[in-house]
């Protein structure tokens, strides 16, 4: 990952977007916003999220599982497309 833990917080801070409650895709691709980040892999994305993926088994093999969900291989690289949850108006 090119990527920082700094600048994935500066970039949610510039878009207003709470971490607790943003909402999010994983794809093969980028949505080319400031708010999509690549990551090289399953260890990598869990390395991003505090996670050991050597010691947590059962943290990792959920993660693993969202990521095939998405049709995604876990082995390969893909993207976390965050976005702003979105409120229904009444």
């Amino acid at each position: 990952m090119n990527l920082n833990i700094d600048t994935i917080n500066n970039a949610f801070k510039k878009w207003g977007i709470s971490t607790a409650t943003a909402q999010y895709s994983i794809t093969e691709y980028s949505l080319n916003t400031d708010l999509s980040f690549k990551f090289n892999g399953l260890n990598e994305f869990a390395s991003f999220l505090g996670i050991d993926t050597a010691t947590d088994t059962a943290k990792t093999e959920m993660i693993k599982a969202k990521i095939i969900e998405a049709g995604v291989n876990p082995e390969s690289f893909f993207y976390v497309n965050f976005y702003k949850s979105k409120v229904a108006e009444l």
